[in-house]
């Protein structure tokens, strides 16, 4: 059989644009393979030119050991997703015989940690976003934990005033397509809103805002309260902090932020509530001050 002649790149730009995008998939899955290709790029131009039929195992092994050396662990497996699934399809369209991803190994490489604000940071973070145009798009996220994704395709028919809940129709799982009931602050934010367009976060050019729009805000966040850690995953693993902090159902939680399981909400926010229960253990240490302990008690603390 004779294969029809692709280079790597040409390859993945086809695959990208067929099998990967909107509606096959969604536009952040979409995102976030595109820059992954970028980043392996940077780390291997030369495998990029190679011819599809070319590339084998060892070529794909090397270029996750090197990318090992700067980028975590989570993104070597989107790296080995991209190229799995591609050639998978690249063989059912007889455009290469074999599989060069099917049996690399993932390197040990850092796993990147997320932090989530303090409560002082996040009273920081607010402060400065009330001083920003599009601050209350910030505020608006640390009071709900959306994903970026899911506030850029907020639709004004998605918000119920009466029952106070917006319904996320565009996530990034089918789990992410669900009900969020708000707290009054952030029905407020809403309510104080113009109506622009059918969406419900615009820019100052009243249109609806993009990721490089909040890209923007966070690093004007960052440079006024002088946090660095601010991004948009930060509001929402602030928000899921707060929430096991004010003791939080883990289920319930799951639910709100759109988890694929409870084990999964259990995992990733398990700190904040190790955190929660020093707080508590501590009032033990000095017993003739010791009294009831309160969330009320804690906040005025932090």
């Amino acid at each position: 059989m004779t294969y029809k002649k692709k280079t790597v790149n040409e390859w993945l730009e086809e695959w990208l644009d067929v099998y990967v995008k909107p509606p096959v998939r969604t536009q952040n899955t979409y995102d976030c393979y595109r820059y992954v290709i970028v980043m392996m790029k940077k780390i291997q131009p030369g495998l990029f030119q190679m011819q599809l039929k070319d590339v084998d195992e060892i070529t794909v092994q090397k270029l996750l050991n090197q990318s090992a050396e700067k980028y975590a662990k989570s993104t070597l497996k989107k790296m080995k997703i991209i190229f799995k699934s591609s050639y998978e399809i690249a063989i059912r369209n007889h455009k290469c015989k074999s599989n060069p991803a099917l049996f690399v190994t993932i390197p040990n490489a850092t796993e990147k940690e997320i932090r989530a604000l303090t409560q002082e940071e996040e009273i920081r973070v607010i402060e400065a976003a009330k001083h920003d145009r599009l601050g209350h798009i910030a505020i608006f996220m640390l009071y709900t934990g959306l994903r970026t994704c899911e506030i850029t395709n907020l639709k004004w028919s998605d918000y119920n005033f009466q029952k106070k809940e917006i319904s996320i129709r565009k996530s990034k799982t089918k789990r992410g397509i669900r009900i969020v009931p708000v707290i009054q602050e952030a029905n407020n934010i809403i309510n104080s809103l113009p109506h622009y367009c059918e969406y419900i976060f615009t820019s100052t050019k009243k249109n609806p805002i993009t990721k490089t729009v909040m890209r923007r805000l966070y690093n004007r966040l960052r440079k006024k309260t002088g946090i660095e850690i601010i991004t948009n995953h930060v509001y929402r693993h602030s928000f899921a902090t707060r929430m096991i902090e004010n003791n939080a159902d883990y289920k319930a939680l799951s639910v709100i932020l759109g988890h694929s399981d409870v084990e999964f909400t259990i995992n990733t926010y398990t700190n904040a509530e190790t955190k929660f229960l020093h707080e508590q253990v501590s009032l033990l240490e000095n017993k003739s001050k010791r009294k009831v302990f309160t969330i009320k008690n804690y906040r005025s603390r932090a």
